[in-house]
């Protein structure tokens, strides 16, 4: 069931992949960086916070302006989920799958 749900949420951000998603991607490429999956990603929201959660979004963003590694590129994945009834954020480094930030809403 959890797979399943992985692939939908796949299906759907490879469908709704927005203009700035696939600039990031290209970034990326041009500078020879392999970033974490969006099925990755997902798991590592499962692993974190458990599979009884229902995810709401997950979306590629370059979050330089926040997190200042003296770099002007860090990809991050940005996640919105549910669980419990409470929402929740997650931002997870799109290279090293490292959690940046886990807050409720």
């Amino acid at each position: 069931m959890r797979k399943l749900f992985c692939l939908c949420i796949i299906i759907l951000a490879i469908s709704g992949t927005s203009f700035a998603e696939h600039n990031i991607t290209s970034q990326a490429q041009q500078k020879g960086i392999k970033l974490i999956s969006i099925s990755q990603a997902a798991d590592i929201v499962y692993q974190t916070a458990g599979t009884k959660i229902g995810i709401e979004k997950i979306e590629l963003d370059n979050e330089a302006k926040h997190y200042r590694n003296g770099t002007n590129f860090r990809p991050v994945y940005e996640v919105e989920f549910i669980s419990e009834g409470q929402e929740y954020e997650i931002d997870i480094d799109a290279v090293t799958g490292e959690i940046l930030k886990y807050k409720r809403d």
